[in-house]
């Protein structure tokens, strides 16, 4: 699971921004305050159960950090994108997923420009 998943953040991260953030930084993380939380994320909770934003946190960074170890052909797929140049074979293996994704509109134009 946990390689699919990563895949899936590369392609999304390649995707969804102006430029391709190759270290996964998580700076965002540590800007996240207390009124943030207690704005967003309390409202869609159960009633009084606790929510602990400084252990959030660590363990989303620990878990980032785990997760986001790309591999040589994730590496390569992020430099070509950022060439515009879109090779998802370098992601996926999968025939299906390659069949869905291999005229993905935002990559297409991303790449064209």
């Amino acid at each position: 699971m946990a390689p699919l998943l990563r895949k899936s953040v590369v392609f999304y991260a390649a995707i969804s921004t102006k430029t391709v953030n190759k270290t996964f930084d998580m700076s965002a993380i540590d800007k996240l305050t207390n009124y943030k939380i207690r704005t967003d994320l309390l409202p869609v909770l159960r009633k009084k159960e606790p929510f602990d934003l400084e252990a959030s946190k660590t363990a989303a960074k620990i878990f980032i950090s785990n997760l986001m170890v790309l591999s040589q052909n994730e590496q390569e797929f992020l430099n070509a994108f950022e060439n515009k140049e879109y090779k998802p074979e370098l992601l996926f293996e999968d025939v299906e997923i390659l069949k869905r994704i291999k005229d993905h509109p935002m990559a297409l134009w991303k790449t064209a420009r």
